[in-house]
């Protein structure tokens, strides 16, 4: 799992550390960037939404099998983009190809949390971010120095390694094993749709803070602007540290507790990040974001899991369909506002949509059961 884990990390963190050479070679500007995020949302919504169908006929195991081989492909494709159509083109398949692999690993995950009787959702989130981290910042070297397509390389090792310790030691699990359908016990909806709006507010942060890292870090330190990455990696670096230790935090504190006191401190961030800081202000407040978002969604997704044990892939499925209409609207509404009034602006607006997943997860909390809470 962990490598599995690893392997999404690579992907995203190389497409993202070479966004700048890509965006310049294929003569993208801010709104097109915004319609990119849109649509890379929509095709990673479809995706998740449709895992649940699939997993009727297929198990976790043989879907990412199928799938990791495939990563390797569209990223290459991602890397080699020259004009504003195959750019957006490369989002909707890497978008695809992310959003398949995102739910079945995360509902492998949740059964193997169980199993052991240990949280573990951050350990294996804080890989990805760590791995994302690293794969950034290679990605933005490899190209500016050489070209970006070279980055798919050694991101292509680390998925063929995912693949054979998949392969060798995933246990085979028949489909309908964690499957609603064949249980009495329905999905609780309302909830899931609650968890799935807070989680699509979250995501909205995560993947713009992680998008719009270059961006930042060419306005408030030009000088550093040829390593893009370096604005990712630092925030990969925050949410992945942070992450590693997210499980035994949320054993001592409560998941409510946590996910509360960390969307203060990431909205706080965002504030500051909103008001033209300088770079070691912005850094400060770069890291508060990091740190601040770094539990939310995988504690959300263990949360999915313990409500519906009976199905967790079509439970995530649907809690990750409502968690579209956020993460589809908001890319396009924000690469709008950074073309009109600049890349602050979109860091002052996600400080809203942060206190939007806050609002949301209090409502969550105070409508669970009682024995969920003490989780």
């Amino acid at each position: 799992m962990l490598l599995t884990f690893a392997a999404f990390g690579c992907v995203v963190g190389t497409q993202v550390g070479s966004l700048p050479v890509l965006v310049e070679q294929a003569g993208v500007s801010p709104w097109h960037f915004g319609l990119a995020g849109s649509l890379g949302m929509l095709a990673n919504i479809f995706s998740l939404s449709v895992g649940g169908f699939i997993n009727r006929f297929a198990s976790h195991r043989t879907v990412l099998l199928a799938v990791l081989p495939l990563a390797a492909v569209v990223l290459l494709f991602a890397l080699t983009v020259s004009s504003i159509a195959a750019f957006l083109i490369s989002f909707l398949l890497v978008n695809i190809v992310l959003g398949t692999i995102d739910l079945f690993m995360n509902a492998e995950a949740s059964i193997v949390e169980e199993e052991r009787r240990t949280a573990s959702f951050n350990t294996y989130h804080g890989t990805v971010m760590l791995a994302l981290a690293a794969c950034a910042l290679m990605g933005s070297i490899v190209s500016v120095k050489l070209t970006p397509w070279l980055g798919v390389l050694p991101v292509a090792v680390v998925l063929a390694i995912a693949w054979v310790a998949i392969y060798r030691h995933a246990p085979v699990r028949v489909p309908h094993a964690d499957d609603s359908a064949s249980s009495s016990t329905p999905l609780p909806l309302g909830m899931l749709a609650l968890i799935g709006l807070a989680a699509g507010f979250n995501v909205t942060c995560e993947v713009a803070a992680i998008q719009w890292s270059g961006q930042l870090l060419a306005l408030t330190a030009p000088e550093l602007a040829a390593i893009s990455g370096l604005g990712l990696a630092f925030y990969g670096l925050c949410a992945g540290t942070l992450r590693l230790f997210g499980d035994r935090i949320r054993t001592s504190f409560g998941d409510a507790r946590v996910m509360i006191v960390s969307l203060i401190v990431a909205i706080a961030g965002f504030a500051l990040l909103g008001i033209k800081p300088g770079f070691w202000v912005s850094a400060l407040a770069f890291a508060a974001v990091g740190f601040g978002l770094a539990v939310i969604f995988p504690s959300l997704f263990s949360l999915v899991g313990r409500l519906a044990p009976q199905g967790r892939a079509q439970a995530m499925s649907f809690a990750s369909f409502v968690s579209g209409l956020p993460r589809i609207i908001f890319p396009w509404a924000l690469g709008m506002m950074a073309a009109v009034d600049g890349v602050h602006a979109v860091f002052g607006a996600l400080a809203l949509v942060a206190a939007g997943a806050l609002l949301l997860i209090i409502v969550i909390y105070r409508r669970s059961d009682a024995v969920l809470l003490r989780t």
